[in-house]
């Protein structure tokens, strides 16, 4: 009797939940390495996305990313299990409100990024997600850790708008040493708005950001205004940016001839005496090129004194084998600044593959975290040294 009962209470559930929508993936890879995995590793990953139509056009939806990875334990376990890219929203044709591992308003701001995302002003990773732009860790890069953002979005028409905030725990210091003093209570800081309209073949941006400078001891408000234009087949850009130490303006122009796109930038700043920066310009060129089984991307430019260039490229031999080659000379000293690499990958179908890989890193000691080596073409994460790994996708 009792198992009648049960099975027509989950009956009544699943047909209560007949309009909702979830969905189950995930990916696993087994790999060796002997200079950074110290020897055979494995990871995986299980994604799910769950999604319920509201009344009156709205749809809930929330997202979950769970993962496996080897760790240091002298017995076999099942690792460490980590969860990250959580977030829950609520949307329509117009709005969206999200919450959790969220972007910010920058990341959909279109300017002359060169102007405003280099080191002294906005971080480089400031496009991804709040948990790269602000201490997360109270480690002591900053006095505050962020545990979730929440980004507001809306559109009518060419009108675009983007707000975010960051939802920070207080911390304090002593010895170098930052403790939590509240989780439970988080405050939203570091607000930002995006706003952008399209209108033919011109658009214009706006992009405010609070306390999002360290040019000195005290953070910044920054605010940036976007002017582009694409006629003749070519993009281009222009922006002004103005803080309480520094204001300057950016150009850039992208331009197609049949595979190859050319692109330039140049930015000029004019610094207060008091960021103590004696560098006042930035510029940069690049060259792309894709046709057939050939990718090639190069680039150059030098940021305020800090040279950084690339040479990449893949071929696809056809038969499921594509390999990438590159060399980088970056100012980045955490994950860019290395020589060489080349990857061979093999795709076995059904979302199986196999890679093989090896990474020169100039910056390499015993001591080194070198497990995040970015490749510009094709999106390789590299470990540093020789790597195999096959890995899957479900």
């Amino acid at each position: 009797m009792k198992n009648i009962l049960l099975s027509s209470a989950a009956i009544a559930l699943l047909a209560g939940a007949a309009s909702a929508e979830v969905t189950w993936s995930g990916d696993a890879e087994i790999g060796y390495n002997d200079d950074v995995e110290d020897g055979f590793y494995y990871d995986a990953g299980l994604y799910v996305n769950l999604s319920q139509e509201l009344n009156n056009g709205w749809t809930a939806s929330a997202s979950l990313d769970v993962d496996l990875e080897s760790s240091a334990d002298d017995t076999f376990s099942m690792g460490d299990v980590d969860t990250s890219d959580w977030v829950l929203s609520i949307s329509n044709d117009m709005f969206g409100l999200s919450f959790g591992d969220v972007d910010t308003a920058y990341a959909s701001f279109s300017g002359v990024s060169a102007l405003y995302d280099n080191d002294l002003f906005a971080p480089a990773d400031a496009a991804d997600d709040f948990e790269e732009i602000y201490d997360t860790t109270g480690d002591g890069e900053g006095d505050d850790g962020a545990t979730a953002g929440i980004l507001l979005t809306a559109t009518y028409g060419d009108f675009s708008a983007a707000a975010s905030g960051i939802v920070i725990d207080e911390f304090t210091e002593a010895g170098g040493i930052y403790t939590a003093v509240d989780k439970s209570n988080g405050d939203i800081e570091y607000g930002q708005l995006a706003l952008a309209y399209d209108f033919g073949m011109f658009n214009a941006g706006l992009l405010y950001a609070e306390d999002a400078v360290n040019l000195v001891a005290d953070d910044e408000n920054m605010t940036v205004l976007s002017l582009g234009a694409a006629f003749a087949g070519a993009d281009f850009g222009f922006s002004y940016m103005d803080t309480d130490d520094v204001t300057g303006f950016g150009l850039d122009v992208s331009y197609p001839v049949g595979p190859v796109t050319l692109g330039a930038y140049y930015v000029s700043y004019d610094f207060d005496s008091a960021t103590g920066v004696t560098e006042d310009d930035a510029y940069g060129v690049s060259v792309d090129y894709a046709d057939g089984p050939i990718t090639v991307a190069a680039y150059y430019e030098e940021i305020l004194g800090e040279e950084e260039y690339a040479v990449e490229g893949a071929y696809d031999f056809g038969m499921g084998l594509v390999v990438t080659a590159g060399y980088i000379d970056g100012d980045d000293t955490d994950d860019n600044d290395f020589a060489s690499y080349i990857v061979a990958e093999y795709d076995l179908g059904g979302g199986a593959s196999f890679l093989a890989s090896y990474a020169d890193a100039t910056n390499y000691d015993e001591s080194g975290d070198l497990d995040d080596i970015d490749t510009g073409v094709n999106g390789y994460e590299l470990n540093y040294g020789a790597t195999l790994a096959l890995s899957f996708e479900f």
